[in-house]
């Protein structure tokens, strides 16, 4: 990473600026290789003097890996027998820069002090006055240091700013390519496979967002940020390039998704926050990316919130967990008793809680996740046998199978896995 994609080279030159009227200690930035890049010197510095040689890199270059490693500002002797320190900048765990505070002397400019400085410095060929001499400052190595930590606290807190925008940035573009792939495969050219589609997959995904709610409920970031963004994928394509209707269906998923985050225990006044902050939704210069981004962050708040907050509602857990069971084990056997057993509640009352909260029985939701599971065998493995995709997906009778899977889709898996070799 460069200097320059990190800092505002500008506004740094007036911080070092100020930092030199202020402390009357020379200042100079450096990129990783010890060039000079900014510096605030005074007229007669012996920085200037000895013209940046190769000696003074060699230990800039030093200073600022030693700084690294301590992860705080480093004091040392340059080249001149001074003393100086170097603050390293630090972008991502990368060493791509430094900042020299001094040279400075703890020590009277006395001929001696003249003399070991002429000594050292013989092979720079630095010519030494008694007025460049008199031009270096003297402090104690307890100023010297405080003046490099407010260096170090400021500059490097400008890089953390940056590298978290980017890190936001990164994610949005992740994000989009994300949901870009999930458009692009529900807008595959066949005109059955549109047809088949927008009757199903396109038509807004109600049992995908009481999915979503449930594992907000449950805390399941990774599962939720994968559905959540299948049912963005959905939404935009069901807009068709609207951005009202976007906004619209977000915000209305926020308010679903704070509401489920209430029921599962969260405080009022934590939700209101998050959702506050999410109302840029409705903005009209609001971007189709930012979109993405806070309805994401939105739903991550809510999660966090429901994470610290764990006194669930007992509806609400048990029927989370039973959800979580189905789409761990949907491979395998799966009869209601087993499912109740397993979140310690009676067949009765798991049936019932499926048929009040999701409006669909518990084996109508168990098809559902089978299948939406075998759909994706039958997109990623156009080459597999049916057969094995049915046992893979918890169906043991193909023609059974077959059946259920039509019932849903409105095609055959034969059909369907057609449209994708």
């Amino acid at each position: 990473m460069n200097l320059r994609e990190v800092l505002d080279f500008a506004e740094l030159e007036k911080l070092l600026n100020y930092f030199y009227i202020t402390t009357g200690l020379d200042v100079a930035l450096h990129d990783a290789e010890g060039a000079v890049l900014i510096s605030c010197r005074s007229p007669g510095s012996i920085c200037n003097a000895a013209d940046d040689s190769e000696l003074c890199r060699k230990h800039l270059i030093t200073g600022g890996k030693k700084a690294m490693e301590l992860g705080e500002p480093y004091i040392y002797s340059c080249g001149c027998v001074l003393v100086m320190c170097s603050s390293p900048i630090v972008f991502d765990e990368e060493l791509i820069g430094s900042i020299s505070c001094g040279p400075a002397m703890l020590w009277e400019a006395d001929e001696i002090a003249k003399e070991e400085i002429a000594k050292k410095t013989a092979c720079m060929n630095l010519h030494l006055t008694d007025e460049l001499l008199k031009g270096i400052p003297s402090c104690e190595c307890n100023n010297i240091t405080a003046a490099a930590q407010l260096l170090f606290i400021v500059v490097n807190s400008l890089t953390r700013e940056h590298s978290r925008y980017l890190r936001q940035r990164e994610r949005i573009t992740e994000q989009q390519g994300t949901i870009a792939n999930l458009i692009l495969e529900k807008r595959i050219t066949a005109a059955e496979l549109r047809k088949i589609e927008r009757r199903s997959a396109l038509a807004y995904p109600a049992e995908k967002e009481k999915e979503l709610i449930a594992f907000v409920q449950l805390g399941k970031k990774q599962q939720a940020a994968a559905l959540l963004n299948d049912i963005l994928s959905v939404i935009f394509s069901i807009a068709e390039g609207s951005m009202d209707t976007i906004r619209v269906k977000l915000f209305e998923l926020i308010a679903f998704l704070s509401r489920a985050a209430v029921d599962a225990g969260a405080p009022l006044k934590e939700i209101n926050a998050i959702t506050k902050e999410a109302f840029e939704i409705c903005e009209d210069q609001t971007s189709f990316e930012r979109l993405c981004f806070l309805t994401t962050r939105a739903m991550e708040g809510f999660i966090d919130t429901v994470y610290r907050n764990r006194e669930q509602k007992q509806t609400s857990f048990h029927l989370t967990k039973a959800i979580e069971y189905i789409q761990e084990h949907y491979m395998e056997d799966l009869p209601l008793g087993t499912v109740a057993s397993s979140v310690y509640v009676s067949e009765f009352y798991l049936s019932h809680l499926f048929r009040k909260e999701m409006n669909q029985t518990f084996s109508d939701y168990a098809a559902k996740v089978r299948i939406d599971k075998a759909r994706e065998f039958l997109r990623d493995e156009p080459s597999s046998r049916i057969q094995e995709i049915a046992i893979k997906t918890g169906f043991n009778d193909p023609n059974y199978f077959a059946k259920i899977f039509k019932k849903h889709t409105g095609v055959s898996p034969r059909e369907y896995q057609s449209f994708f070799k």
